[in-house]
């Protein structure tokens, strides 16, 4: 089960990316949970959502859709 500050983070994530400057444990468990990946855009390391994550965003209802 995901903590409210877990859901929090992956909300933000899905509202748009952002860079990585630390690994927060909210973060260390999406990754976890393979509900965010890690990516490199051009030297720059940024926290994406993954299809996992958007999936889980979208059955409570709260995509970026509504």
């Amino acid at each position: 089960m995901l903590s409210p500050h877990e859901i929090a983070t992956l909300m933000l994530l899905n509202s748009n990316e952002h860079r990585l400057e630390s690994l927060d444990p909210d973060v260390l468990a999406l990754r976890h949970y393979e509900l965010v990946e890690v990516r490199d855009r051009g030297g720059t390391t940024a926290l994406q959502i993954s299809a996992r994550g958007r999936d889980l965003l979208k059955r409570l209802g709260m995509d970026a859709a509504h």
